[in-house]
């Protein structure tokens, strides 16, 4: 029997050091549900946007968690697996499981329609952690075929590409090879392995020339510059993979994608990092409902940027967006939030700076005690313009219960003079 519980509340039938160990491990889980499978306990959830289910010892160790996955941004090998084996059937589940003992793995259903018969059959395809299909269960009454990958795996490599691999990572270990079509002519060859304990993909031309190699990086093994501006950037964000690019005739790249879930949105948003060898950004594809809400620091021009990091040294948490043709940035400057606007020639328009409200210029503080004693302040700023035009703005809420006027804008020129043009 399942018993549906939120997470603040305890099943008694589930051990304390379970639950303890699952609410610790999937902070603000929804719908949760447990069970029991043989002598461990079985959790289901929502957890960041995706169906989840966990696996936990009676003694609170955990043992797995599978993760429902898009069927539309599988993991890459696995992604080019089924478009290659699987191209005319149809994606119905895709799940991902991380394990405690490593053995990490994937888990694909697909749907496959033939004529005269009203159901599907389904095919399951497991595949290992680095996206290597590692065994297809056939459905019943389905003859039994050959399964790329597993029988006979190299017969279509070029015996130049697999020379060609062997020389450039000898003894490389656990090889798939895989067709990229190019055009109606011309195919490519990837192998997937590992080398040098890290998950690797080679791609090369048939006749054995090298093209490109993607090493996966574990995010600890990130440069300090990358884990950075992560950390900074993106520190609620789940990162999918790391990866080292190496490309004929190219400087080698870092390539990080994270994934970002907001609440009623079933799909992820996708964020594709690019950095030099350094750490510096120098390159983002993001989603076009994120290019909207702001932009990142490679989207500013070079002279706003640095009339900005001339200005404001050591800002921090720095955000962009574009207003009227400008480039207004917002961030914290000598612990106070601030805002600063440039023209698309890099010339400097206004700073704003929000100000305590318990430290107020003093000829200001004057007027309200005398003026707007029935107010409290709310929210104060100063604003330092180009043409010299400064103001200070404040918002105020009245003590007392009315109908009109229970909150009041005021502006102050930066003498503290009570403006009446606003």
């Amino acid at each position: 029997m399942l018993v549906s519980f939120g997470q603040a509340s305890f099943d008694k039938n589930i051990p304390d050091i379970v639950q303890k160990n699952f609410s610790k491990k999937f902070l603000r889980a929804e719908n949760v549900s447990w069970s029991k499978v043989d002598n461990n306990y079985k959790v289901d959830c929502f957890y960041r946007g995706r169906g989840t289910y966990a696996e936990y010892t009676p003694e609170g160790e955990w043992v797995q968690t599978v993760t429902d996955m898009d069927i539309k941004a599988l993991y890459p090998p696995v992604e080019r697996y089924l478009n290659e084996n699987f191209k005319k059937d149809k994606v119905v589940l895709a799940e991902q499981a991380t394990r405690a003992d490593k053995k990490n793995y994937y888990y694909v259903q697909v749907a496959r329609k033939e004529k005269d018969r009203k159901e599907p059959y389904i095919f399951e395809l497991f595949f290992d952690k680095t996206g290597n299909i590692d065994q297809v269960k056939t459905p019943e009454g389905v003859q039994q075929m050959t399964v790329v990958g597993i029988d006979n795996p190299n017969s279509d490599t070029p015996a130049a590409v697999i020379d060609a691999w062997q020389i450039r990572f000898p003894r490389a270990e656990k090889i798939v090879w895989t067709k990229v079509k190019i055009s109606i002519d011309s195919t490519n060859y990837l192998a997937t392995f590992i080398y040098k304990e890290r998950v690797t993909r080679a791609k090369f031309q048939s006749s054995g020339a090298w093209i490109e190699t993607r090493i996966e990086f574990d995010e600890k093994s990130l440069s300090e510059g990358i884990l950075k501006y992560i950390k900074e950037n993106h520190w609620d964000d789940e990162l999918i993979i790391a990866e080292k690019v190496s490309v004929v005739d190219q400087p080698d790249i870092f390539y990080v994608k994270l994934e970002r879930f907001q609440k009623g949105q079933f799909k992820p948003l996708v964020f594709e990092l690019f950095f030099d060898k350094t750490g510096r950004l120098i390159k983002a594809n993001r989603d076009e409902e994120l290019k909207n809400q702001f932009l990142l620091t490679v989207d500013i021009p070079v002279e706003v940027a640095k009339k900005f990091n001339g200005r404001f040294t050591n800002a921090s948490d720095v955000r962009w967006e574009t207003k009227e043709g400008n480039w207004v940035s917002h961030f914290i400057y000598r612990g106070l939030p601030t805002t600063a606007e440039f023209t698309d020639s890099a010339a400097w328009v206004m700073t704003i700076v929000e100000i305590d409200t318990e430290d107020l210029y003093s000829p200001i503080q004057r007027c309200l005690n005398t003026e707007y004693s029935d107010y409290n302040v709310m929210y104060a700023e100063k604003a330092t313009l180009a043409d010299r035009n400064d103001y200070y703005y404040l918002e105020l809420i009245s003590k007392k219960k009315k109908e009109e006027n229970q909150k009041v804008g005021l502006y102050f020129d930066k003498a503290g003079k009570l403006k009446e043009d606003k």
